[in-house]
């Protein structure tokens, strides 16, 4: 077993996650990923224009349900990291899912979104990179153990 899996291992279970800041902010950040996907589900015109890319004909909604699709399934994926304990994965999640609102940001700002809404999309990212932090300095802590 290499040292990585090792510690993986110990912070599987010898981490006390809820009381960890960093795997609260997750689940709230899995709950928001979870509501979006509902709202893009169940009003999706609405959604897009919340999100900074209106539909032109809201009959037309098919990149939103594809959203909603790749949103559910990101929340569920989160959801079963956590429900596995998988914490190390679950801070990897967090630290890959910052591409995400970036590139949001960037896609909305070029189309001529309002800039709080652009800039909406970059908190969520900061927000992102301090859950990731979080959870990685819970996991050091825990290796070093």
């Amino acid at each position: 077993m290499t040292n990585q899996t090792q510690a993986a291992t110990n912070f599987k279970f010898l981490f006390n996650g809820w009381r960890s800041i960093g795997l609260w902010m997750s689940i709230i950040l899995l709950l928001y990923i979870l509501f979006n996907a509902g709202r893009a589900v169940f009003s999706p015109t609405e959604f897009a224009t919340s999100y900074g890319a209106p539909l032109t004909d809201p009959a037309n909604n098919a990149f939103v349900m594809v959203y909603a699709i790749r949103t559910l399934f990101l929340g569920l994926f989160g959801l079963g990291l956590l429900a596995t304990r998988n914490f190390a994965g679950l801070t990897l999640f967090a630290l890959v899912a910052v591409v995400m609102p970036l590139g949001d940001a960037a896609l909305v700002i070029s189309k001529g979104a309002a800039i709080d809404i652009g800039l909406r999309h970059f908190l969520i990212a900061a927000v992102l990179l301090l859950t990731w932090f979080l959870l990685w300095r819970s996991f050091r802590a825990v290796a070093a153990r």
